[in-house]
C-alpha cells in the first residue's frame, strides 16, 4: 500500500474526546459504464429512403443526462440485492446528403436501466450521479426481414451508484470548530455572537468535580452545588465529595459553559468558593481555549493554609487561581 502523504503515527495528534455525530454513511458504491442504444425506423423521423452517401452526425446533449433510483431486486442473504437505476440522455441527430444539404434533424431520447449488485440492507437509500457521457453515434442499417431502413443510435453514460443510510457514529474529536471574530467596524455594546454557537454536549460518563488539597489528596465530605441557569430559571443539584474528593453529578450530563455555576464551602476557614464554568479561558501557557462544556473540573489547593485553588478543566490548567 502506498503510504505517501500519510502522517506518521508518532506525529498524530491525540483526540481530546469521542463524539456521536449524525452522518450519511456510504454502505456500498460502484462506478460503471451504462450503454444505451435504440433503433428507430427512418420513416418515423426522416423522408424514406435515405439517399446513398447520406452523412449522419449525432451529439449527446449534456444537460439532459440524468439518473434516478427505480427499485430493488430480491435479497440474496444476508444483505446483497440488485439495485436498479434508470438512466436517460437526449441525442441530437442530423442527417445531410452528399452535398451537405439538410435532409432531417431530430432529437432521440435514449433510456436504459442500469443494474448493480450491491450491499443494500433495509434502511438504506440509493443515490446516483452521471460522471461522464460519450460514445454518441448512429448507424444506418436495414431490417433483414422487412427491408425497412433503421437508424440505430447509442450512448455511454458513466454512472456512480451509492447505497447510503443516515447513522450515528462515534468518532475521535478535538471538539467544536471555533469562529474567529470578523475584523470590521467596532460596535460598542453589541455582543456578537450573543450566545454559544454550539449547544453543550453530553459527557460519556457523568461529570465529576474533584476537590484536592495541596498534595493532591482528595478532600472528602464537602457539599458541592451545581447551579444551572437556563432562560432565567435556576436548578440546583448537590453532590458530596467522596474519599477521592470527587463529587459526581449523575443526571447533569456535563458542566455547561455559560449556564453552570459551581459553589462549595472550603472547610479551611469556611470560605465560600464560586466558579462560573467559562466559555473561554486562558491556560498557564497563555493559550486561549473555547469550550461549550466540560466533563471534569478539578480544584487543587494552591498552597498549605491557602484558600486559593488551582483550577483544571478536562486536564487543562487555567491561568491564575480561584
Amino acid at each position: 500500500m502506498d503510504n505517501t502523504g500519510i502522517l506518521p503515527l508518532e506525529d498524530c495528534l491525540q483526540a481530546t474526546e469521542r463524539d456521536c455525530i449524525e452522518v450519511v454513511k456510504v454502505y456500498d458504491q460502484c462506478v460503471g459504464t451504462n450503454r444505451l442504444s435504440q433503433c428507430v425506423a427512418v420513416s418515423e423521423v426522416c423522408p424514406e429512403p435515405l439517399p446513398a452517401g447520406a452523412r449522419i452526425t449525432a451529439r449527446l446533449i449534456p444537460n439532459t443526462a440524468r439518473c434516478f433510483f427505480s427499485g430493488f431486486g430480491p435479497f440474496n442473504p444476508p444483505f446483497f440485492r440488485a439495485v436498479r437505476i434508470a438512466t436517460q440522455v437526449d441525442q441530437e441527430v442530423t442527417i445531410v446528403d452528399a452535398s451537405g444539404t439538410l435532409i432531417c434533424s431530430f432529437t432521440l431520447t435514449q433510456q436504459e436501466i442500469a443494474r448493480g449488485y450491491m450491499w443494500a440492507p433495509e434502511g438504506t437509500f440509493v443515490q446516483c450521479q452521471i460522471l461522464a457521457l460519450g460514445g454518441g453515434g448512429c448507424d444506418l442499417t436495414v431490417d433483414p426481414e422487412t427491408g425497412q431502413q433503421l437508424l440505430c443510435c447509442r450512448a455511454n453514460l458513466c454512472v456512480r451508484i451509492q447505497v447510503k443510510a443516515e447513522v450515528n457514529l462515534v468518532v475521535p474529536s478535538f471538539g467544536f470548530c471555533t469562529a474567529q471574530e470578523c475584523v470590521g467596524e467596532p460596535t460598542p455594546g453589541f455582543v456578537c455572537p450573543p450566545e454559544q454557537l454550539n449547544a453543550p454536549q453530553i459527557c460519556e460518563e457523568p461529570p465529576v468535580f474533584t476537590l484536592k488539597n495541596e498534595q493532591g489528596a482528595g478532600i472528602s465530605g464537602v457539599a458541592v452545588s451545581l447551579n444551572r441557569t437556563v432562560a432565567g430559571a435556576t436548578v440546583t443539584t448537590t453532590s458530596t465529595t467522596n474519599a477521592q474528593g470527587e463529587a459526581v453529578f449523575t443526571n447533569s450530563g456535563a458542566f455547561a459553559s455559560g449556564f453552570d455555576q459551581i459553589r462549595f464551602v472550603d472547610p479551611l476557614g469556611n470560605v465560600t468558593k464560586t466558579f462560573q464554568v467559562p466559555a473561554q479561558f486562558e491556560d498557564v501557557n497563555g493559550v486561549t481555549h473555547q469550550i461549550t462544556n466540560a466533563c471534569r473540573i478539578t480544584f487543587r489547593r494552591a498552597a498549605a493554609g491557602s484558600n486559593r485553588f488551582l483550577v483544571f478543566i478536562d486536564g487543562v490548567q487555567l491561568a491564575g487561581t480561584v
